[in-house]
């Protein structure tokens, strides 16, 4: 396939604005169809040599039999949604133009991650090209509702993973977005780093509130339930929950460590529990490494009184709660009961307790990371990675015990991050995951 190609692929459904909504209603699902459409178009191949399931709305589930499976399927993933691009004003190009500048594909979900989709498809495109006659099946996984919280009976990726476990799939492994390449002076890196997220934080939504008599607002008295409210998001501020080092993060320090330019840094994260109050030190002014070490609250949310004049009868704030393998929904709820002041409740409104973490010593891990070493060079440094934000893969914990959030991509000073103004994606490196994902599949057909 010419690079050519591969833009235009990548071009094409960032154009599309498949934009995902928590409310159906509010879903334009002929923007998921013209996507459909387009993908019809663009890899005929597939279309005609794969088996294709719609999944809930709008979720897309191929399937590549083998006439003569002999091995575990594998599993490529990916979503088709992106989140809003509001203020179009703030962009160099217009979001979902899809325009090319400065060597950079422009547009929302262009990292996340629309580029994963085309890599993974041109990579199976071209695999059915050469003829490719694996031993095993393979199965490509598109959500339509990553980029959204919702019930079990609508999400995508939920109904996808119930689905293969109903047809008695268990996955060899899973590839899906979150991980990558760092390319050589990307973060000051003297090698490439290559992060493979084993893991991910579990995402939840708490809701701190109070329930009052209201009132008119020129007899306030002592307060107001927004007032007692605002003191728990103060106490929730105030009283973090304590830092722990997990298996996973553990390995990830001491793999990191290899490439820290800070020697000091690099000391204390080679022997993290060693040196475990300077890790704590590093943690309070590094909100990455913070975030490894415990479960989060971001208060993101507040909602009282619809008039100024009128005192609130029910007053509440909203909290973005990012569980840490080793917590669970209850504890995390008894902890925030334990610190709250006013008699403010706690309730959890979307709630699910983190997977647990692949690990470093299956099988299908040291396949990928001969295949990194291939692909990337031998002087590559592997890093597993426990995944902050939220991926469809969690949802597949049980269709496979290892799921890697690793894409494949290189990433270079040229990306735009993920939910950002200028969003983009380097157009000279798009055939790099795709390279990797053929040569993956390539060695796992001849071991």
């Amino acid at each position: 396939m010419e690079h050519t190609e591969y833009i235009a692929h990548l071009q094409g459904i960032v154009q599309i604005p498949t934009v995902s909504s928590v409310n159906d209603a509010s879903t334009d699902w002929s923007e998921f169809d013209r996507l459909h459409r387009f993908l019809q178009e663009a890899y005929p191949l597939i279309f005609e040599k794969l088996e294709v399931t719609t999944i809930g709305k709008a979720s897309l589930l191929f399937h590549w039999k083998s006439s003569h499976a002999e091995k575990q399927p594998i599993i490529f993933m990916a979503h088709q949604d992106v989140v809003p691009a509001p203020h179009e004003e703030q962009w160099s190009h217009p979001p979902f133009a899809g325009e090319i500048a400065d060597g950079c594909l422009y547009g929302r979900g262009t990292e996340d991650c629309k580029s994963v989709l085309t890599s993974e498809m041109d990579a199976i495109t071209e695999l059915l090209e050469e003829g490719f006659d694996p031993d095993f099946d393979i199965y490509l996984s598109f959500g339509h509702d990553e980029e959204v919280q919702c019930t079990d009976d609508k999400k995508g990726s939920v109904l996808a993973a119930k689905y293969l476990e109903d047809h008695g799939v268990k996955a060899y492994c899973i590839f899906d977005e979150g991980g990558h390449v760092e390319a050589v002076g990307y973060h000051g890196n003297e090698r490439p780093v290559a992060l493979v997220g084993l893991a991910e934080k579990a995402p939840n939504e708490y809701v701190l509130y109070k329930e009052g008599a209201g009132g008119h607002a020129s007899k306030p008295g002592k307060g107001t339930v927004l007032g007692d409210v605002a003191r728990a998001i103060a106490a929730v501020e105030a009283h973090p929950m304590p830092y722990r080092l997990t298996p996973l993060v553990k390995a990830h320090l001491k793999a990191l460590a290899e490439s820290v330019a800070d020697k000091k840094v690099a000391k204390l994260y080679a022997h993290p529990k060693k040196h475990w109050d300077d890790i704590v030190k590093l943690a309070k002014h590094d909100r990455e490494l913070d975030a490894k070490l415990h479960t989060t609250f971001a208060v993101t949310m507040a909602e009282a009184s619809a008039q100024a004049n009128v005192l609130p009868s029910h007053a509440e704030a909203t909290m973005s709660v990012r569980i840490l393998q080793g917590d669970t929904v209850e504890s995390v709820k008894h902890y925030l009961e334990s610190i709250m002041p006013c008699d403010v409740q706690v309730k959890a409104t979307f709630a699910e307790d983190p997977k647990p973490a692949g690990s470093v010593e299956s099988e299908a891990y040291h396949l990928m990371s001969e295949t990194i070493y291939d692909i990337f060079g031998k002087e590559t440094l592997i890093v597993p990675n426990l995944m902050l934000g939220a991926s469809d893969s969690r949802n597949y914990a049980k269709v496979s015990d290892n799921v890697f959030r690793f894409s494949g991509r290189l990433k270079t000073e040229q990306w735009g991050e993920a939910h950002q103004v200028d969003e983009r994606m380097p157009t000279d490196h798009l055939g790099v995951p795709v390279q990797f994902f053929k040569a993956f599949l390539k060695k796992y057909s001849e071991k």
